[in-house]
């Protein structure tokens, strides 16, 4: 059970601890690794100390409005503040493939998810006079497609040095028992995207890291990293919520998390006192004690992440957790459910990082900062937001 895996050569070429992946395996088929494990033994403690308001609505808002923009609009024109978009991921929920590279505006098939962050952050750069480094983080199986649409794109009119890119590590899927599912004689006709999955966004710091590019940033003065999922393009280089961010992080904080206030409908994690130790983190739903009452945490993780570029330039020893999936398999082969194959992938959270380092919270304008659009369904309820958002950023007249 413990022995190493030699992965298909059409995938080596990815960053994959083989002996953290014999080690994950052996703990799914001993059980020790099962998802229950996931869950905290007791639930969480509402936050003691409401985040940031920024909203509109909030007290003074005009005035805190006005110091923090000036304070984010400097540290851009000084260069201090690059972009990290999350465009990994195996996109399962979307259909597959590179949710990135979609085309979101109906009639205009250049208008993509990435087009649209591209093309603001080159425009803040312009208003403002700065340089913007811009980071992608791929996955296997986005990286090809993505690749081919930055160049079609022109990476929407970005300096070339400011363009960055890597790619998240790689994890062989297995069966419940731990067999890698590339062991299986029924593997060898199935691409890679069946086989192998990208471990989560919590894959992101250690690649960031690992990749080199960290290093590159800091080197040419970069303090500060936005971090959001490519889907999301509410997430903006704002300077009033930079500012925000920067405050914090002259107080100390490494991370200053973004959120929202809870509507129905949102399945997420929340934001919570760590019963460990108090302190104020993000838990993903499937952490939290069956029966927990999420109405008990009133704010949303949006997963829009500002980091200190010292602050997160470390190990930070993220949980591995067990996830399980259904994914199409050849009927016949062995036992599915409703036409599925039961598999277990692993992945680690970003936002768990919150856990490590001290973190502030940041209480966006939802209608603003927070558009997911996580399957096909909210791309199409999206479509005015979409247009708006392309003509703001100047792809659209």
């Amino acid at each position: 059970m413990g022995r190493s895996v030699e992965l298909r050569p059409s995938v080596r070429s990815y960053s994959f601890d083989n002996a953290q992946f014999s080690a994950l395996r052996q703990k799914v088929g001993s059980g020790s690794l099962d998802p229950k494990a996931n869950r905290l033994s007791t639930a969480p403690e509402p936050l003691t100390e409401a985040p940031v308001d920024l909203r509109p609505t909030a007290p003074d808002a005009e005035a805190v409005r006005a110091r923090a923009t000036a304070t984010g609009e400097a540290a851009i024109k000084a260069g201090k503040v690059a972009i990290l978009v999350l465009n990994g991921g195996m996109a399962t929920r979307f259909g597959g493939g590179a949710k990135g590279i979609v085309p979101v505006v109906p009639g205009h098939d250049d208008v993509s998810f990435l087009a649209i962050k591209l093309a603001e952050i080159k425009q803040r750069a312009e208003t403002l006079g700065g340089s913007i480094p811009v980071v992608l983080m791929h996955s296997f199986a986005t990286e090809g497609p993505s690749e081919a649409h930055l160049a079609e794109i022109g990476w929407g009119g970005l300096p070339e040095a400011d363009r960055y890119s890597f790619s998240q590590s790689i994890m062989p899927r297995v069966l419940p028992d731990g067999t890698p599912l590339q062991d299986l004689p029924e593997a060898a006709d199935l691409p890679p995207t069946a086989l192998y999955s990208a471990p989560g966004h919590g894959d992101t710091l250690g690649r960031l890291r690992g990749s080199g590019v960290l290093a590159k940033l800091r080197e040419r003065g970069v303090e500060h990293i936005l971090v959001s999922n490519v889907d999301n393009v509410g997430a903006s280089l704002d300077p009033f919520v930079l500012g925000a961010h920067i405050e914090k992080a002259d107080k100390g904080a490494g991370i200053s998390v973004e959120v929202v206030r809870r509507v129905e409908g949102d399945a997420g994690g929340c934001i919570a006192q760590l019963p460990s130790n108090g302190r104020p983190a993000i838990i993903e739903g499937f952490r939290l004690p069956e029966g927990t009452d999420l109405a008990d945490y009133p704010h949303f993780n949006t997963n829009t992440l500002w980091l200190s570029a010292a602050a997160v330039d470390m190990d930070i020893p993220l949980t591995w957790f067990a996830v399980r999936k259904r994914i199409d398999w050849p009927q016949g082969a062995r036992e599915l459910t409703d036409g599925k194959l039961e598999v277990v992938q692993f992945e680690r959270l970003i936002g768990q990082a919150t856990e490590f380092i001290h973190s502030a919270y940041l209480d966006v304008d939802r209608d603003r900062r927070f558009l997911p659009i996580k399957t096909r369904d909210d791309l199409a309820s999206a479509a005015d937001d979409m247009t708006r958002f392309a003509k703001e950023a100047g792809l659209l007249s």
